[in-house]
């Protein structure tokens, strides 16, 4: 490939990723936003949160906890995904303040064909969180 066509491709790529960064970030603030717009300053009213999304081979899975809540352990949540047949691709804790835990799974089927069953691993994270 020529160095003109690889420089506008790079570019073009950079441009991409700096669009989804920007919508990734308002998708948080709007969930963050959510979650503060109780008058008495609690979040716990809204937690847990528990959000699975599912396309093609791929699951992904954001969990939003009060820490003074059920406490959760990632490995807990992780060998769900494990025994449900999928491999885990990127697993992240985030604590913000001390009001709230962000755990976000992002796993793959281990055999294409088969698939992931995210109803079931939907049923399973609820019953360790609640």
């Amino acid at each position: 490939m020529e160095v003109p066509q690889l420089i506008e491709q790079t570019t073009s790529y950079v441009i991409q990723l700096k669009e989804k960064v920007n919508y990734l970030r308002e998708k948080k603030m709007t969930l963050l936003g959510e979650m503060g717009k109780h008058s008495d300053g609690s979040s716990s009213s809204l937690l847990p949160k528990l959000s699975i999304y599912s396309r093609d081979s791929t699951i992904q899975m954001n969990l939003v906890m009060d820490p003074n809540m059920k406490s959760v352990r990632l490995h807990q949540l992780l060998s769900v995904f494990k025994e449900e047949g999928a491999q885990v691709m990127n697993a992240n804790i985030q604590k913000l303040n001390d009001r709230m835990i962000i755990y976000t799974i992002i796993a793959q089927a281990i055999i294409y064909r088969i698939g992931i069953d995210p109803s079931r691993i939907e049923e399973r994270v609820r019953d360790i969180i609640f």
